[in-house]
């Protein structure tokens, strides 16, 4: 018999992979509000985690764990590296979610370059001569500058082409020539392309090198009317540059931010008062298809990490568990 503990709600689809696992004894906490009891923790073979933060400290009690499976793919909540000195792997779901965050992105673009949110509150406030604003704008032709070139950043690059937007991609791991197979171009140094470009968007993981990579210095460098786009993680933005720039030198500009530094943001944050922002709940990600694949695909991992038949490409921590001497 073996314990999973799960924190967080996943798809009923996932559920039923997982119900239907003989010798597995489900414990979970579907209530993102309620954290995980140390008991439970104590005892699990396997952890399921959509929600919360697991610690180094929280990692040394749980003597039988052999598999975490993350719902999503960023693991900044995880101790990745001190699980894998273990032999614990750490398993994503891979690119199950990039539709629907490359979506959310063009939506983004969108919405503000088409002046949805301000048109919508014009018509429902009578101000039927907004129309006459001449406040929108077209994505053709405009320079779409990409930071990072994984699996999202590509679905971007995709739906982006085929607005007949111009494509540049700064991704210091992955070679100029894939860059430029793939129908885009490729910069070497992305703060020089910076007076060029007129969106912005950034999926980069959340890392000491890229916590306030977007400041000041970067902003000051940027169109008057660029937008600026986060549908990755919080803290790559210096989010008191970010209000400086957007009501002032760049308020014909705008920025659309699907995560933020603290989450949610308090009521007081300068950026909520401004309208050439566009927010959304941390939610890019979280399509109904998407939800659905997420579950499924992280109760796969926690059965095939009991069973030690994991996905390589699916291990977050691949790379410390071979630098320790472990195998999947």
């Amino acid at each position: 018999m073996a314990k999973l503990v799960i924190s967080g709600k996943i798809h009923p689809d996932g559920m039923a992979i997982l119900d239907a696992e003989p010798g597995l004894e489900i414990e979970a906490f579907p209530d993102p509000g309620t954290p995980v009891p140390t008991e439970s923790l104590a005892t699990a073979n396997a952890l399921l985690i959509r929600y919360g933060v697991i610690t180094a400290e929280q990692v040394n009690q749980m003597p039988n764990l052999r598999v975490v499976s993350r719902h999503g793919v960023g693991c900044d909540n995880l101790p990745a590296a001190e699980l894998a000195a273990r032999g614990v792997p750490v398993t994503i779901v891979g690119p199950v979610n990039a539709v629907s965050v490359a979506e959310q992105v063009m939506g983004i673009m969108l919405a503000l370059t088409r002046q949805l949110v301000p048109g919508d509150a014009a018509v429902r406030g009578g101000n039927w001569n907004f129309r006459n604003s001449i406040a929108m704008s077209e994505l053709t032709g405009k320079t779409l500058l990409l930071l990072g070139f994984g699996r999202i950043g590509r679905e971007v690059a995709r739906r982006a082409a085929a607005f007949d937007m111009q494509v540049n991609v700064f991704d210091p791991f992955v070679p100029a020539d894939v860059v430029e197979e793939a129908g885009y171009q490729h910069v070497s140094d992305w703060r020089v392309e910076l007076p060029g470009v007129d969106f912005l968007s950034l999926h980069l993981p959340a890392t000491p090198e890229t916590s306030g990579l977007i400041g000041q210095t970067e902003l000051a460098l940027m169109k008057p009317t660029a937008i600026i786009i986060n549908a990755a993680r919080g803290g790559l933005i210096d989010e008191n540059a970010l209000y400086d720039a957007l009501s002032g030198p760049m308020d014909r500009g705008g920025a659309g931010l699907d995560c933020l530094s603290s989450e949610p943001p308090a009521p007081d944050l300068p950026l909520l008062s401004l309208p050439n922002v566009v927010f959304s709940p941390h939610s890019a990600a979280l399509s109904a298809e998407a939800i659905q694949k997420m579950g499924t695909v992280s109760a796969r991992n926690v059965i095939d990490g009991l069973n030690r038949r994991l996905n390589p490409d699916l291990v977050f921590n691949l790379r410390h568990l071979t630098e320790a001497g472990h195998a999947l």
